[in-house]
């Protein structure tokens, strides 16, 4: 049976005469076309979806209901932040005409906002344009004064409530040196550093090997009181804590377990993941397994990829 398939799709060829060869290739200009038509309706629904997701960035202020479209922001934009965003661009006035001069007064009031960078304002058809690069904060410091986010490096942020993202705390740290003067600055202190380069770590493994659950966010803080042992050298340096209260004790910061005899900073990621892996989180205090998870001990095991 498989054979007589076969040959029925490749083989018994016969001479087609001209009626059949004008029914064939008219066949075939027919498809030819509906295929045309199904790229163009596929290329229409694209655009409707980019022109929603356009538009759903798109701010009315002024008398005149004018427009301000942000081109380019990302999804993990919240409706506070889309809001602040908003506010800031239509400072110094209320009636707002579609020409340049509104549009450097919109790029002068944007560009102070520590959120945004590289900011280019212009005029379009029907709304003034903004393109600009979002800071993605991913980290949050509780300060005398409220909380502050940091970004990658450690440029600080207002805070506004971002539900998209995962922010971890960073604990043990002078955060009274943080107020709304420190807001677009960058935090210039070595365990900022050391907690922030932990977090993008953790980050980039998870997108590695748990793209679908980040243990990431299972991270509720990570804990630097204790950074180059300036409170007791014979306990860990960093320790994270998971968010039913595990503790996860990592250690020295990145490229100096060596100086503490601890296990690699490889093998320390293969333990957590590892955990991570068997038990289906890192919560083990909720789970029942424990209260803590000992990285600084080498426990020669393989990183569960080829490198980190």
């Amino acid at each position: 049976m498989a054979e007589k398939s076969k040959k029925s799709w490749f083989g018994f060829k016969k001479k087609l005469t001209k009626t059949e060869k004008k029914e064939r290739s008219k066949a075939v200009r027919n498809t030819l076309i509906i295929f045309s038509i199904i790229i163009v309706a596929v290329g229409l629904v694209i655009g409707f979806i980019y022109q929603e997701r356009f538009v759903k960035q798109s701010y009315h202020f002024g008398e005149k209901q004018l427009d301000l479209e942000i081109t380019n922001a990302p999804d993990w934009i919240s409706p506070e932040l889309d809001r602040e965003i908003g506010e800031s661009a239509k400072k110094g006035g209320d009636i707002f005409i579609l020409n340049e001069a509104t549009a450097r007064r919109v790029g002068e009031n944007l560009r102070p906002l520590a959120w945004l960078y590289n900011v280019q304002v212009s005029v379009g058809s029907k709304s003034i344009v903004v393109n600009a690069d979002f800071r993605k904060p991913i980290a949050l410091v509780t300060a005398n004064d409220g909380w502050y986010y940091l970004d990658e490096k450690a440029v600080v942020l207002d805070y506004v409530p971002v539900s998209k993202l995962t922010i971890v705390e960073i604990s043990g740290v002078p955060a009274h040196q943080l107020s709304a003067r420190s807001i677009g600055e960058t935090w210039q202190r070595e365990d900022v550093t050391a907690a922030i380069e932990l977090i993008e770590l953790l980050d980039k493994m998870d997108k590695q090997v748990q793209p679908n659950k980040p243990l990431l966010a299972e991270i509720k803080s990570i804990d630097m009181s204790n950074f180059n042992g300036r409170r007791s050298t014979s306990q860990p340096h960093i320790v994270f804590y998971a968010k039913d209260g595990t503790e996860i004790r990592w250690g020295a910061r990145i490229g100096q377990w060596h100086k503490n005899l601890e296990a690699k900073d490889e093998e320390k990621l293969a333990i957590l993941y590892n955990t991570y892996k068997e038990y289906g989180t890192i919560q083990i205090r909720a789970a029942q397994k424990g209260s803590f998870i000992d990285l600084t001990r080498p426990q020669n095991l393989n990183l569960p990829i080829d490198r980190y």
